[in-house]
């Protein structure tokens, strides 16, 4: 059953989603202070929620209520308790594009945006609401039918989740939660499989570059890391299938 408490930022989000694909500047600015109000409502939705939903321990009334009010600060909250649901997400990014929201709030017309950014908001906004819900945004727009991008991010999502139960496995059941444990503990979770070491590499470094860098992909270029994606996830589930 669909929880009433994500439609606020369902709607939000995909009320940017439109006009990020309306494409015109104004459209774009839109489209990126709708985001972002999203990637806000989400968070202090989530954080507000009762514990037997969220499993979240120690988070007193008092401090969610000081911190609502500051984006950084529910950012701060997000990462102290609940550290499981962000793993596959640098805060640093999401804090970044909100700082160029305020730029673009603020500065009246006088500053425009490039599409390539909204689009890398909207998909690091689109990961955080699966990860927090549980669910996939319900896109309705058919301009959105088919993302490659959000494709390719679906799969990589995927293989930071067999990423934490390998490692699960290999710790006995205590799941690693530091920034950039992925990237240091790649050799021991592949199992030193070279081929399938160069696909998580380059997919990895894929995966940065879309979010940090403006500029666009062929369609073959898109297909072929999601080739490669959808290779490191088989050879994951394969492993956890053989640890038992």
């Amino acid at each position: 059953m669909k929880k009433p408490w994500i439609d606020g930022p369902s709607e939000l989000l995909q009320h940017g989603l439109e006009h990020l694909y309306d494409g015109s500047e104004f459209d774009l600015r839109i489209a990126m202070i709708s985001i972002d109000n999203s990637v806000e409502l989400m968070l202090k939705t989530y954080l507000g929620l009762p514990k037997r939903f969220t499993g979240i321990t120690g988070l007193t009334r008092k401090e969610f209520e000081e911190a609502s009010n500051s984006f950084p600060a529910l950012l701060d909250l997000t990462e102290k308790y609940v550290p499981d649901k962000i793993t596959d997400l640098d805060l640093a990014d999401i804090e970044w594009f909100h700082r160029l929201r305020n730029q673009l709030y603020h500065s009246g017309n006088g500053i425009t945006v490039e599409k390539s950014k909204v689009e890398s908001y909207s998909l690091l906004a689109q990961t955080l609401f699966k990860n927090l819900f549980e669910t996939s945004l319900t896109i309705s727009s058919t301009k959105l039918n088919y993302n490659l991008k959000g494709e390719f991010l679906d799969i990589f999502n995927v293989i930071s989740q067999l990423f934490r139960d390998v490692i699960a496995k290999i710790d006995d059941g205590e799941r690693e939660q530091k920034n950039g444990w992925m990237y240091h503990r790649k050799d021991e979770v592949l199992g030193g499989d070279l081929k399938v070491l160069g696909y998580y590499e380059q997919i990895r470094k894929f995966r940065n570059e879309m979010v940090h860098v403006n500029r666009e992909y062929t369609i073959d270029y898109l297909k072929e890391n999601i080739e490669m994606a959808t290779e490191v996830q088989k050879y994951l589930k394969n492993r956890l299938q053989i640890m038992g």
